[in-house]
């Protein structure tokens, strides 16, 4: 009985592939390789809920060298076309909080502009290494999951499984202006139309600038991706990375040094020689096109759910990552003591909003079930402590 339906199931499958076969290979994913190592070659993918299954299938590890370097510069980008372009591209989009946690809001806040920020970032990506599983069959682990019903194999294997990987070190330098208000970001926006807030001191600051951001916070931040290395960490520690705009010189001193670090020949280039390689990027592969068709099952008809709280839980984060940040940057120019201890306070309030919201976000992750997801993301709203920004 099990072997007709196993039949039935790989007929219509295979019909489906060749009547679909180029919108098959689009749900082939690209993503960021966040919260994952260099052994997770053949672990399986859920590309509806966007979240991490078993390995369920095995091949030959294949390993080649491709090392290659890029810089580019980010600027005037929201938030959303940044998460767009680095955590994955999938059809209907990927759903990023349950794919990467609070990470992808963290991250994508701190190189990103907001309504109350501005911000221009500059990433050096190294490419080093390529590895891909070929000769694919199905793990013990796998052959196993096939005496379970069609729930229990999407459950434990996924949708897809990953197929390559693309290991290197990826580093970030950011600089922003956090605005005390929405009015003072928009009067900004309006009169200064080129926006470049790497400066140098030989750019005189005209009287119009620094009435404009007079209020303003200017910040350095370094996100680094296995690329942080101790002289790098070193500039960081025993430089200025929060000014007053009236007063910028010191983190200007900053950038200048951390740019002379990064693209000297006898420094960033030979620190990370030897170092450890992490996961940038990985891609992945329906079972339907891999050929193991007793692990392609029909779409999740619920998916759309998942999305919904997905959507739920990253409004709430976004918001609370960019007042932390605005908040902390704040906090680090205040004179007043009285002051900076309240603004950190408030800083502290909001990491615990974003833990009940990251405690929702795993749980939906590791969950079949939307309905359980859904409470546990009303409990996480619900929870919510309001801050004053």
């Amino acid at each position: 009985m099990r072997d007709t339906m196993i039949i039935q199931r790989f007929t219509l499958l295979f019909m489906l592939a060749f009547a679909c076969l180029s919108h098959s290979m689009v749900q082939a994913g690209l993503y960021s390789g966040v919260n994952l190592n260099a052994n997770q070659l053949g672990r399986g993918f859920d590309s509806q809920l966007s979240a991490l299954r078993n390995h369920c299938v095995m091949g030959e590890i294949v390993t080649w060298n491709n090392t290659e370097a890029d810089i580019s510069y980010a600027g005037l980008k929201s938030h959303e076309r940044y998460l767009e372009e680095t955590y994955g591209r999938v059809k209907g989009g990927v759903n990023l909080v349950l794919f990467a946690g609070s990470v992808s809001a963290s991250l994508s806040t701190r190189v990103t502009e907001n309504s109350r920020t501005s911000a221009s970032s500059i990433k050096l990506l190294y490419h080093a290494t390529d590895r891909s599983i070929e000769n694919r069959k199905l793990s013990p682990y796998g052959a196993a999951v096939l005496t379970q019903d069609e729930i229990a194999i999407d459950e434990l294997c996924g949708s897809e499984f990953i197929h390559h990987l693309k290991l290197g070190l990826e580093i970030s330098v950011t600089t922003k202006l956090h605005f005390r208000s929405i009015e003072d970001y928009q009067r900004w926006v309006t009169k200064v139309k080129v926006r470049f807030l790497f400066y140098s001191k030989t750019k005189t600051k005209t009287k119009e600038w620094l009435e404009l951001t007079e209020n303003a916070v200017y910040s350095i931040e370094i996100n680094a991706k296995g690329g942080m290395t101790d002289r790098l960490q070193a500039i960081l520690d025993e430089n200025t990375i929060f000014c007053v705009t009236s007063n910028i010189d010191a983190c200007i001193d900053t950038t200048s040094r951390l740019f002379e670090y990064l693209f000297s020949e006898m420094g960033y280039i030979v620190d990370i020689r030897d170092a450890p390689k992490q996961v940038i990027s990985f891609s992945t592969t329906p079972y339907l096109i891999s050929g193991h068709l007793e692990l392609a099952l029909p779409p999740n008809a619920e998916v759309n759910q998942y999305r919904f709280q997905d959507e739920r839980i990253r409004t709430r984060l976004y918001a609370n990552q960019q007042m932390k940040e605005a908040l902390y940057a704040f906090a680090q120019v205040e004179a007043d003591e009285a002051i900076r201890v309240e603004l950190l306070a408030r800083v502290s309030l909001i990491e615990e909003n974003i833990e009940l919201l990251d405690q929702a976000a795993a749980l939906c992750r590791t969950s079949t079930d939307w309905l359980i997801c859904e409470r546990a993301v009303d409990e996480a709203l619900y929870g919510q402590t309001k801050i004053e920004y």
